[in-house]
């Protein structure tokens, strides 16, 4: 699902949730005026909850993602034809969405990674022993906008990308239990896909021999 894992998230995605959003807006709204009580557009907006985005914040900037890059599809279309566009568009938004999964993968699956149910579960520990630290030289870094900081990220996501790194340094003292991946580790974090509600870590799947039943 790597590849067009990536591809739907980042190019369709966005397109469908504000077409379903839009939709499910539409027929709340149609719901409220057929209702006995009266009701202003403001008060039919404020009462509308979408599981398309969580806030008005959410809504505009998923509503302005679609301006920006549903006008540059028709522009580019135009200035060097639709299929140039669309197959170069595909192929590097692909192999990007690829690269943006196994990113995000390596910091929340590897080994001795935190995982444990919601009852109980520690913000804290989450954050330090469920995410990791992605060791990339500095211009990947620059690149992904220091996402490699994810322990970081996760602690509070309201530190800008700009802040990580300065963050990250002047509390390594208090980072000790967090898992230092490297870019070769990709391919072997991929293994760890299972939760062990006993150890509450996640593990790779049992390598266990299959049982005959034949005589």
């Amino acid at each position: 699902m790597t590849l067009p894992g990536g591809f739907f998230y980042l190019a369709i995605k966005p397109r469908i949730a504000l077409i379903l959003g839009a939709f499910d807006f539409l027929m709340h709204g149609i719901r409220c005026w057929r209702s006995d009580e009266p009701m202003t557009l403001a008060d039919i907006v404020n009462a509308h909850h979408s599981k398309h985005w969580q806030t008005r914040g959410e809504f505009w900037d998923l509503l302005f993602n679609n301006i920006c890059v549903v006008t540059s599809w028709v522009l580019l279309s135009q200035l060097i034809g639709v299929k140039l566009f669309f197959g170069v568009y595909s192929m590097v938004l692909t192999f990007a969405g690829a690269i943006f999964i196994c990113v995000f993968f390596v910091q929340h699956n590897f080994e001795g990674a935190y995982a444990h149910e919601t009852n109980g579960w520690d913000f804290v520990q989450g954050a330090i022993a469920g995410s990791s630290y992605l060791d990339m030289p500095a211009w990947l870094r620059w690149f992904t906008a220091d996402i490699s900081y994810h322990n970081i990220h996760h602690l509070s996501e309201r530190i800008p990308n700009y802040n990580l790194a300065a963050c990250h340094h002047q509390n390594r003292h208090l980072l000790t239990q967090v898992r230092v991946v490297r870019l070769d580790e990709i391919a072997h974090c991929a293994q760890y896909i299972l939760w062990d509600d006993n150890t509450n870590n996640l593990v790779p799947v049992p390598k266990t021999p299959l049982l005959s039943t034949m005589p």
